[in-house]
């Protein structure tokens, strides 16, 4: 399990958590959830965020994957806010 925790000023702010779905293979598959805390004062609303990265290449440097994982919570977060409009909270998944 890969547990990323993001702080600010000594606060966390965010986490995302990686499980590796494809036994350690050379090629793997990770399921994702992401999420991060509200910050009202920069109008950024709390996520919630699941998914996968697939085919991801575990012969590389650890922060290819922090990339992905981060690419795929803002992505997918971004997603939802778009649909759901000005909603305080956002929950999206990913099967992809």
């Amino acid at each position: 399990m890969l547990r990323i925790v993001v702080y600010a000023n000594q606060t966390p702010i965010a986490e995302a958590r990686a499980g590796n779905m494809s036994m350690l293979a050379d090629i793997s598959d990770y399921k994702v959830r992401a999420v991060e805390h509200a910050a009202p004062k920069l109008d950024i609303p709390a996520a919630d965020v699941t998914g996968w990265v697939k085919d991801h290449p575990r012969r590389t440097s650890v922060w290819h994957l922090v990339r992905k994982i981060a690419e795929l919570a803002v992505g997918e977060r971004d997603e939802a806010i778009a649909v759901q409009g000005d909603t305080p909270s956002t929950t999206a998944s990913s099967t992809d």
